[in-house]
């Protein structure tokens, strides 16, 4: 359920973290979340007050309607006036009938505001905290910004960075913004607007930049992950949390479902200690999965993860030495496979100074950036010889045709290729190109043909019906070069197929695309 107390003749004040407020929003006062508009075949029913009012696009044009009605009402009213107003949005989907215009669902939440009896209870100032999806409602200014500054010291121990809130004034109503800001520097009030705007508070005063000091290690930055809207209002004294309560509730960890990505060299068992969970639980988080399952790198696991209601995020300048290795340098050789790879030089370590900036969340790394580099000991590259050529492929010889037999041994012997149970006149195509070598009557083979590829491999048909080139001529990958048979040592109608790769005998199925 939405619910919004509203007052008449009277400007609320907002206090946000987030660098954007939208007007209606802000004078709607709770909660002033923006939201995205319905699917083509969603539809939103809306009702104010347990009044049906009839179906719109999506949220916001609810949310927007409501702040044009209350401003009529606003505009009428005479002295101080509490209404509290009760709207639920619910989303349908296929739902039938037509969408309200604007201006329809103005009248209508208009007529329905005009019509509300004003409550009689005893309304107390307060501060409603909207933490994403998690609400709470405090006592006090003072008690926000102790609200946040806790979660804030969690991550900042030594207090180096406090948070305010900045009244800012537009004409038609004032609000407020939150901004973090170093507890030992002098921040103007321009300064901490830059910085709701996205602007970085300074780290140092920009004096201090201007005589060339650099900016020491440290916390550089914090903010918070979340989108928090701290808004005044009034409301019963028993929906007023006590601060240390608040506290509690929003910086404990709490356990909650996140996707994680699969790594390379990553198998269930060390994602669940990577995570501290048993088998058993990540298996139950995720449908379909067994013990014995294989997974790949890009495959999505679920995990459960412990995390605060808010989370802070720490940037932090850190200086410090390691070794590194430098980028491979490559020497392309045009008479090479781009498979083929030889190491001409290993390269060495070097070992540098450098100084990185480092985001954390909630103290996990998330990223890190070197912004400075010196070296003290040089690394040299690897250096690796690669070919341009790309290699040939090979695809099966024939559309169709019944797998009859594998490469292997077979009724004691050993059987060097693959056979393919198809009728007499099939088709028998090139599987690569290259150059025919043989094309004739070979013993135990029948009638063969060999063709040579031009990474030195062979490939042979045998037990063909009839040859449809000559040895010297040049076929393409897929060109019909016989038709199959049931000549030589054969059991039945068939081809026999062999890849040959420095004069012996491959599994030809190792290589078929």
């Amino acid at each position: 359920m939405f619910r919004i107390k509203k007052f008449k003749s009277k400007v609320k004040v907002v206090y946000t973290l987030s660098a954007v407020a939208a007007t209606f929003g802000l004078l709607t006062i709770y909660p002033a979340f923006s939201y995205s508009h319905g699917k083509a075949d969603s539809f939103y029913k809306v009702t104010l007050n347990g009044e049906t009012i009839g179906s719109v696009a999506g949220r916001q044009q609810a949310y927007d309607a409501l702040a044009h009605a209350r401003l009529r009402v606003n505009a009428e009213a005479e002295g101080l006036t509490c209404i509290e107003q009760d709207m639920e949005i619910e989303r349908e989907k296929g739902l039938i009938g037509n969408r309200l215009s604007d201006s329809q669902l103005e009248d209508k939440m208009y007529r329905i505001l005009k019509d509300a009896d004003e409550p009689e209870q005893d309304l107390k100032d307060a501060y409603v905290v909207n933490i994403d999806d998690y609400t709470v409602t405090l006592r006090s200014k003072d008690d926000v910004v102790k609200l946040l500054n806790a979660a804030k010291s969690t991550y900042d121990t030594e207090n180096s960075f406090q948070i305010d809130l900045v009244r800012e004034d537009t004409g038609a109503y004032s609000y407020m913004k939150a901004v973090a800001y170093r507890s030992s520097t002098e921040v103007t009030k321009k300064e901490r607007v830059m910085a709701t705007n996205g602007v970085t508070t300074p780290a140092v005063p920009e004096e201090t930049k201007d005589s060339g000091e650099s900016v020491k290690d440290g916390i550089t930055d914090i903010s918070f992950a979340e989108n928090i809207q701290v808004l005044e209002t009034y409301t019963d004294s028993d929906k007023i949390t006590d601060i240390d309560t608040a506290i509690e509730e929003v910086t404990k960890e709490k356990e909650e479902n996140e996707t994680y990505v699969v790594e390379e060299g990553d198998c269930l068992s060390s994602i669940a200690e990577k995570y501290d969970l048993y088998m058993a639980e990540i298996l139950g988080m995720n449908p379909g999965l067994t013990a014995d399952s294989v997974i790949g790198i890009g495959d999505l696991i679920t995990v459960t993860v412990p995390k605060p209601e808010l989370s802070v995020i720490v940037t932090k300048q850190m200086t410090y030495e390691e070794s590194y290795e430098a980028d491979e340098e490559y020497v392309y050789n045009d008479n090479l496979y781009t498979t083929d790879r030889k190491v001409l030089s290993e390269g060495t370590t070097g070992y540098r100074q450098v100084k990185a900036k480092v985001v954390y969340e909630n103290n996990a790394e998330i990223s890190r950036e070197i912004v400075e580099e010196s070296v003290i000991t040089p690394a040299t590259p690897k250096v690796i010889e690669v070919g341009t050529i790309v290699p040939p492929t090979f695809i099966k010889p024939l559309a169709g045709g019944r797998f009859s037999s594998g490469f292997g041994r077979r009724w004691g012997t050993m059987h060097k290729g693959v056979d393919w149970a198809c009728p007499i006149g099939t088709a028998i195509n090139a599987s690569c190109d290259g150059k025919v070598v043989t094309a004739g009557w070979v013993r135990g083979y029948g009638y063969l043909v060999e063709i040579a590829h031009s990474n030195g491999m062979h490939t042979r048909y045998g037990h063909l019906s009839q040859m449809l080139v000559s040895v010297g001529e040049s076929v393409s990958q897929g060109e019909k070069v016989a038709l199959s048979g049931n000549t030589g040592d054969s059991t039945g109608p068939h081809v026999h197929f062999e890849i040959i790769v420095n004069g012996s005998q491959v599994n030809p199925l190792d290589y078929l695309n």
